[in-house]
């Protein structure tokens, strides 16, 4: 019997225009209503997944976060928020250094502010991007998972563009490496074989590498959680479609890859469903409903 089920955000439960579908909206919330826990892990932090969570009435039904890829836990029936480890002031004196060198935008995020240093080859590519889709001046110049700029102001309403590693807070959520999917392979690479052994280092989708304190992930938080509640691996859903997702997979019988997702993330998965954008959860859910009858 599922008791819990944790879904990925981006590229996952919101479609193509950050949106929760009515159709998914209304599974989720008919299977709270049957006792189903809802927990949302994402990259992102607790002020991002707020509205979402109030839209799916998760704080009525005891739902958590998993946020920042594993970095903290909140529980919003209580308020309460724990967190587990940040990166330190000798992490970012190593790793903002070094994605300078690589030429790459670095994000470097708190809780609601990201500090964001921009190289100059992606100045001009922001302002060609900005200019074809008709953007205002003052629109956000930060890059996103599928764009060169992206407005995240909601949910990081401060956002300040940096010179150097000494204007960066000496703790952090996690460290954003952005560009085209070419040169962010690259990168990838390169931060792999220097620093794989001392962080956790993920690509969320081809243009965004996550970096984050070693052991801190989304599936060794659900882990810790799932033993917290007595959950075992039989009774948690899991989906999701980027490499951060692939530990969750670990930790659970039954998880979920999205047909979006890349073909190794695939293969990692106990079945595929249909795309974020086709509503794959939706899909998934309305069967795991019908399999325990009819609501009351």
């Amino acid at each position: 019997m599922i008791r819990w089920i944790v879904l990925d955000m981006d590229g996952t439960l919101l479609n193509e225009r950050d949106q929760i579908t009515e159709r998914t909206r209304s599974c989720l919330i008919r299977c709270q209503k049957r006792g189903i826990r809802i927990i949302l892990a994402s990259g992102r932090s607790f002020t991002r997944l707020l509205p979402y969570a109030r839209l799916l009435q998760m704080k009525e039904h005891g739902g958590y976060f998993i946020e920042v890829n594993g970095m903290a836990v909140y529980n919003l029936e209580k308020e309460e928020r724990q967190v587990i480890r940040q990166l330190q002031e000798e992490d970012i004196r190593k790793l903002f250094p070094y994605g300078q060198n690589m030429e790459v935008e670095l994000q470097c995020f708190e809780d609601q502010a990201v500090y964001y240093w921009i190289p100059e080859w992606q100045n001009m590519v922001k302002e060609k991007e900005r200019t074809k889709r008709g953007l205002p001046e003052d629109y956000p110049n930060l890059g996103g998972a599928w764009t060169w700029i992206t407005d995240m102001t909601k949910g990081y309403p401060l956002q300040l563009q940096i010179q150097s590693v000494e204007e960066v807070p000496k703790k952090l959520n996690k460290i954003n490496c952005v560009a085209d999917p070419k040169t962010n392979q690259r990168v990838y690479d390169c931060l792999k074989k220097q620093y794989g052994e001392n962080y956790e280092i993920v690509r969320t989708c081809s243009r965004l590498i996550e970096i984050s304190p070693k052991g801190i992930t989304k599936g060794q938080t659900l882990k810790r959680l799932m033993e917290k509640h007595g959950i075992n691996r039989e009774e948690v859903l899991v989906f999701g479609d980027g490499e951060n997702d692939v530990d969750m997979f670990h930790q659970v019988k039954y998880s979920i890859a999205m047909e979006n997702a890349e073909a190794f993330i695939k293969k990692q998965a106990y079945r595929v469903t249909k795309s974020n954008r086709e509503e794959g959860v939706a899909l998934i859910l309305e069967k795991l409903l019908e399999r325990m009858g009819t609501d009351e």
